[in-house]
């Protein structure tokens, strides 16, 4: 499969610290892709550029061959199709996991309309689909409050798969979980795939290993090394910047990018 997201020369400076300096790179349509590094790095500021979050001071951002360089989120979102998970979970507490759902439907109706009783009958298919794919469907009638850390953690997944987006950000989403809830949720992320191009920036080298082939290694706002999650581990660079420092896995889970 082709090439759909390329940045050229990506950078961005904040007070004179350049957070991203001509950073090149690029995914693939059915892509999983991980990127990780040392807090600073620069993995969610290139994430916050690619979404339109932040406005790059110089470089561009392509998705599907067309520039979308300092376009607005909204516009981002809607007309591109890239959604974003951000660390904590951004659930709406005080309604039922179905009525998440279903409020996160690109259709238009009225929020009254919005809960899955009231769905149309392809929203409430394609909910009853993710509650299967994010192991929910015997908590579909709970309040969201009344979830575990990772149950929201996988509803804000399943109401960004509800969006249909062509790339899904994902950044941290093991963070805060069990190491059960991590596995579980590498097993859900790998059956998403299924032809969509999925980014993951992550920390816990245990679930790295789950679901990478491809990673992409990110220190002090470069590119630092690039490959098969293999040569990663065995590169020199890269054990010293950021692995021998990391191998306690979940116990590095914090944040910042």
């Amino acid at each position: 499969m082709g090439e759909v997201l390329r940045t050229e020369n990506l950078s961005v400076s904040f007070g004179g610290f350049w957070a991203l300096r001509d950073v090149n790179f690029s995914v693939n349509e059915g892509e999983l892709r991980v990127v990780i590094g040392p807090n600073g790095a620069g993995k969610t500021t290139l994430m916050d550029l690619i979404t339109g979050r932040v406005a790059p001071t110089y470089g561009k951002v392509f998705f599907e061959g067309k520039e979308i360089t300092g376009k607005s989120p909204c516009k981002i979102a809607a007309d591109f199709r890239i959604g974003r998970k951000f660390q904590g979970p951004n659930v709406f507490e005080n309604m039922t996991v179905a009525e998440n759902l279903a409020l996160a439907a690109p259709v238009r109706r009225t929020v009254v309309s919005s809960f899955l009783r009231a769905a149309p009958k392809s929203v409430q298919e394609n909910a009853e689909r993710i509650l299967e794919q994010t192991g929910l469907s015997e908590k579909r009638n709970f309040l969201a409050c009344g979830l575990s850390h990772g149950e929201r953690q996988w509803l804000e997944i399943g109401m960004l798969m509800m969006q249909d987006p062509k790339l899904m950000i994902l950044d941290e989403p093991t963070a805060g979980m069990t190491e059960e809830e991590t596995y579980r949720t590498g097993e859900m992320i790998q059956k998403l795939l299924n032809g969509r191009t999925v980014l993951v920036v992550e920390h816990d080298m245990n679930f790295v290993r789950q679901v990478a082939k491809t990673v992409t290694v990110l220190h002090m706002g470069k590119i630092l090394a690039e490959g098969p999650l293999s040569e990663i581990e065995n590169n020199p660079e890269v054990i010293r910047v950021y692995l021998k420092s990391n191998k306690a896995g979940k116990g590095n889970d914090h944040a910042g990018g």
